[in-house]
């Protein structure tokens, strides 16, 4: 959740600057509060403060308030929190100190045994000035020190020590011209400059600087030292110290530092939302064979047979990604008749499905690639003897590397918080998977190719709903505010009742209102009971076969004094033109399973001019990260 920069250099300059600037492009992973702490004069100086970066940390009054000398300095570590343990303060920020001030820590993670270490720690007369789980860290550090051990043994002692994840950041006055860090289920990389070296949680916070880079593996650390007018590097593992591991220089290709701006859009939402025609052009690329009507998914090519004889599918996932699954497994039911199991990762971590591994498959879903639930799930499915399959976005990414094999979303990077881009490109390697189980099935190649062929239309169909359907949402979502609504619910029927589940999880998400979702029949069986003036009822209802039995629902809610507003196609605008409700008007499409990608895009919409319209930051909305990395 947390994200964590160190930056060691040979060159005498502040470092305040690039170090704040990184943590600025981590302001995704939480900015609950920030802190830097840089070695100079021979002290660890430290500035924390309740915020994000870019909000809280000019570089200039920052380098001032740290005091920093002509020479400039070579070392730093920075921090932005998402806080898990203990309110967001300036005394639970980070970076931690040990009793002495002399070892300084940054952490992105959790500590499951912080208690226990730390009630053994007070015994032996530490002092502890935060609520964290991460202040053990520095004092665990500091006591075997104590004890006779170097700061690297110390460290990598203590990084044993620690159940949960973690990628860890250390410096200390001790060995002035050192940096360490390590690895375990929290994501940790570092690029390589000239006479530079900068670590952090992700590449977002290097490639301002360069593109080059060495990504670590669980239980691996790395060791930097200048040397002379060099920074060396050596990698090595906590299970054998002494043993240094050779690891190829990376190159990061999958984003660019274009995908981390806003490039003149008012906000990183904004942005994605409208690179979705693009996003999904990109992730259906080159993933279709046109003459066949089938699917063509390389990273499963080693797996056809596996694929081909599964009996039956279940998807983990979280969130966003979960929604995603659910229209997958309607989508794979739908056209292959194979049975979808979907379990939320955090609920299927702890519970028996009886299901045989032996003729069921697995798809784990995650943008990220580090959500912890999602990635214990694949952990603990491995163990039950079940293939394992991936729908991530990031490559090179925990989950990535944990599962059999799987298929990259391409969405490249998402910045804003609440997930927009990569949902719809989660949606379309399952509208991909769907098709490839169905041609092994009893599609026929011409159903294939009408359906890959409609596929191929839906950027532009994209482009022309983000165009045609903004002003109409501005619009709806002034009246709306300004009638202090105190109900809100999204409903649909089949493939639509998961898009209306991550509507109303956007809408929450951004607005910070309590939303509700259901399946339009279940109206009746409860819901119906908050329907009133104050109330508003978005129903996805194209005009496919349900549409009669949705339009009966919609005048229940009409006969109790209810507002509406409908997603619907030009077709169903037609026959809904006499009804008393607000239409937000989609393209019509041949095939009706198509529709989540066009519905989904003005439900974006409307959470996010709702959020703008109530005052709320629609990047950064309060309480949330981007990386769900804790449980």
């Amino acid at each position: 959740m947390c994200g964590i920069v160190g930056i060691i250099t040979s060159e005498k300059r502040n470092l305040v600057p690039e170090i704040v600037s990184s943590l600025i492009n981590l302001e995704y992973r939480g900015y609950d509060s920030t802190g830097i702490a840089i070695l100079d004069k021979g002290a660890i100086k430290r500035v924390r403060r309740v915020g994000a970066p870019s909000d809280v940390f000019p570089p200039e009054e920052i380098s001032k308030e740290l005091d920093v000398s002509e020479s400039g300095f070579s070392l730093a570590v920075g921090h932005n929190r998402w806080a898990t343990h203990g309110k967001p303060s300036l005394e639970n920020a980070h970076p931690h100190f040990d009793c002495t001030g002399e070892i300084a820590v940054v952490h992105n993670g959790t500590i499951l045994n912080h208690e226990t270490l730390k009630q053994e720690l007070v015994k032996l007369g530490h002092t502890f000035t935060s609520t964290t789980d991460t202040e053990v860290i520095p004092h665990m550090i500091e006591q075997k020190m104590k004890e006779g051990l170097s700061l690297k043994d110390a460290f990598l002692d203590t990084a044993a020590l620690l159940e949960g994840s973690f990628g860890l950041a250390v410096i200390s006055t001790k060995e002035p011209g050192k940096l360490f860090i390590v690895k375990r289920g929290s994501p940790l990389l570092f690029g390589i400059l000239k006479n530079t070296i900068i670590a952090a949680s992700s590449s977002n916070a290097i490639l301002s600087y360069t593109n080059t880079f060495i990504p670590l593996t669980d239980c691996e650390y790395a060791e930097f030292a200048i040397k002379g007018d060099e920074v060396t590097y050596r990698i090595g593992t906590t299970f054998n110290k002494n043993q240094t591991i050779n690891k190829p220089v990376e190159t990061i290709t999958d984003h660019s530092l274009a995908d981390i701006s806003k490039g003149g859009y008012e906000s990183f939402m904004k942005k994605e939302i409208h690179a979705q025609p693009s996003v999904f052009r990109t992730t259906i690329l080159g993933r279709y064979d046109e003459k066949t009507g089938d699917a063509v998914l390389g990273g499963l090519i080693d797996h056809e047979d596996t694929l081909r004889n599964a009996k039956g599918i279940l998807t983990v996932a979280c969130g966003t990604a979960h929604n995603a699954s659910l229209v997958g497994g309607a989508l794979i039911e739908s056209l292959a008749g194979i049975p979808v199991r979907s379990e939320i990762a955090s609920e299927f971590r702890y519970k028996k499905v009886p299901l045989d591994p032996k003729d069921t498959i697995i798809f784990a879903t995650s943008q990220s690639g580090e959500t912890a639930d999602t990635l214990e799930s694949v952990k603990e499915a491995k163990r039950k003897g079940y293939k394992t399959f991936g729908v991530i976005n990031v490559v090179g990414s925990a989950i990535a590397e944990e599962v059999d094999a799987g298929v990259y979303a391409r969405a490249g990077v998402e910045v804003g918080v609440a997930s927009t881009k990569a949902f719809t490109a989660q949606l379309a390697i399952f509208y991909l998977l769907a098709i490839k189980f169905a041609r092994e099935r009893g599609m026929t190649a011409q159903e294939g190719r009408a359906l890959i062929s409609e596929l191929e239309q839906i950027p532009d169909l994209m482009m022309k709903t983000l165009a045609d359907t903004e002003k109409r949402v501005i619009a709806l979502t002034e009246r709306y505010t300004a009638k202090n609504i105190r109900v809100i619910n999204f409903l649909g029927r089949g493939i639509n009742v998961p898009v209306a589940t991550e509507a109303a999880l956007k809408f929450k998400e951004l607005t910070y209102l309590e939303a509700g979702s259901y399946p339009l029949g279940e109206l009746k069986h409860g819901p119906i009971a908050v329907i009133d003036e104050n109330s508003v009822s978005v129903i996805l209802m194209p005009h496919d076969e349900l549409f009669a039995q949705n339009k009966n629902s919609l005048e229940q809610i009409l006969s109790k004094n209810g507002n509406v507003i409908v997603i619907t196609d030009e077709l169903g605008a037609q026959n809904l033109k006499e009804q008393n409700v607000d239409i937000i008007t989609i393209p019509t499409l041949k095939h009706p399973l198509l529709y989540p990608l066009l519905e989904i895009l003005p439900l974006q919409l409307f959470a996010y001019h709702y959020a703008l319209a109530l005052g709320n930051n629609v990047d950064k909305p309060r309480n949330l990260a981007k990386s769900v990395t804790v449980e």
